[in-house]
């Protein structure tokens, strides 16, 4: 095996080992450590069009440790502020891993995720009907998180291999499509008996989206009639499996309960939004913020928004660079996504996938997850390739030009 390969199959096994992070650190963060050295030490090249990534990442990480400064000597705040970089190191990192070599690390990246999401999937499902003797270790609330420590970042982490494997078989014969299937579905039993709203609503638009711009690039209009086709056809398909699994008598109350879109602790007073409305009031006049952990303490509840808690944890320098990265990674990778590349459906998956992440983000902190970072360092690595790509292309001369 090669240096080259090494490296890369440590990326692997990261990404494949992030089905279980209920410690930490986990088995995902010590291998992704070995891998940043590992190519530190080798080098990675840094592509000008990711310049603004980093520097926004890099302006983000000093907002923390300024209004770490107010609550330094509080409990666990110095241990929050270090995740917190070292998230930002991984998204930058997986940024530049992309940059290079990026249609084999890609579809690299793509295996690994898949492997991790069917782990995850499979044990959400052993745990969920009591099949193993540990199955209480892969609940909570009575609604399977697999080896994760909450349910509502299980199911978010699903997502991705669920859009990989959907594209997989709008692409597929019919013979590829059977084996497609049963690991896309263990996938979707494990979002759905994760019973995370915001989830089921995350697959649904995420999926859309995968679709629509999936249909986009097709090559010509047969090609875009048989996505068409089989995404109804996956659509009924997963209607069905969903009919049945709620109709179990473990599930249909559990599930009639969570599918409701009002929750009390949503809209009452003192709620979820109601807090958000008062924090962000509370964030004009806190250029500093006010502290991690600081807002629980305040409002009786955490803050559930990745937008606000910006303003709180990071003070006004992370709060305005939060919605500035998000706008500009939305505006390159729609500006980019559809350039044809050899590692254009991946990218397809990987842009979907955050982009429906980050409006749920305004209902629920995303900052401290593990795929979220990933997915962002991702969606730049392919606009800085498919950047690259487009001028390497318009450089090859064409015929007129050779004459």
């Amino acid at each position: 095996m090669s240096g080259e390969s090494l490296r890369e199959s440590i990326v692997w096994l990261a990404i494949a080992s992030s089905f279980f992070v209920m410690f930490e650190p986990a088995a995902y963060d010590l291998l992704m450590i070995g891998a940043v050295v590992l190519f530190a030490a080798t080098g990675l090249k840094l592509p000008r069009a990711l310049l603004p990534f980093l520097l926004l990442v890099i302006l983000y990480q000093i907002g923390a440790l300024l209004t770490l400064t107010i609550v330094f000597d509080r409990a666990n705040t110095q241990k929050w502020t270090t995740v917190g970089v070292f998230l930002a190191i991984t998204g930058c990192f997986y940024a530049l891993f992309l940059a290079e070599r990026t249609e084999i690390r890609a579809k690299l990246i793509a295996n690994a995720w898949v492997v991790a999401g069917v782990a995850s999937g499979l044990f959400a499902i052993l745990g969920y009907f009591h099949l193993v003797p540990f199955a209480d270790t892969l609940l909570k609330y009575n609604r399977a998180k697999g080896f994760f420590k909450d349910p509502n970042v299980f199911a978010p982490h699903l997502i991705f291999p669920a859009l990989v494997l959907m594209q997989q078989l709008y692409w597929a014969s019919i013979k590829r499509s059977l084996i497609v299937l049963a690991p896309l579905g263990i996938v979707m039993a494990g979002i759905l008996l994760s019973f995370s709203r915001g989830s089921w609503g995350h697959l649904i638009a995420s999926a859309a989206l995968m679709t629509v711009l999936t249909v986009l690039s097709a090559p010509s209009r047969g090609s875009r009639a048989r996505i068409l086709v089989t995404c109804l056809m996956a659509t009924l398909a997963a209607a069905a499996m969903v009919v049945v699994i709620v109709h179990l008598p473990s599930v249909s109350s559990l599930f009639a309960e969570r599918a409701s879109l009002e929750q009390s602790y949503d809209t009452e007073h003192g709620g979820r939004f109601s807090n958000h409305l008062a924090g962000f009031q509370l964030a004009l006049e806190k250029p500093l913020g006010i502290g991690i952990f600081q807002f629980s303490k305040r409002f009786g509840a955490d803050v559930h928004n990745t937008y606000l808690n910006a303003f709180m944890s990071y003070g006004w320098l992370g709060g305005i660079v939060v919605p500035v990265l998000t706008i500009l990674t939305l505006v390159s990778g729609f500006r980019t996504v559809l350039i044809a590349s050899p590692w254009r459906p991946i990218f397809i998956c990987t842009f979907s996938t955050w982009t429906v992440l980050m409006i749920e983000a305004a209902v629920i902190d995303v900052d401290h997850w593990r795929h979220q970072w990933a997915l962002l360092g991702m969606t730049w690595g392919f606009i800085a390739a498919n950047i690259a790509y487009r001028r390497r292309a318009s450089a090859i001369p064409g015929p007129a030009t050779a004459a």
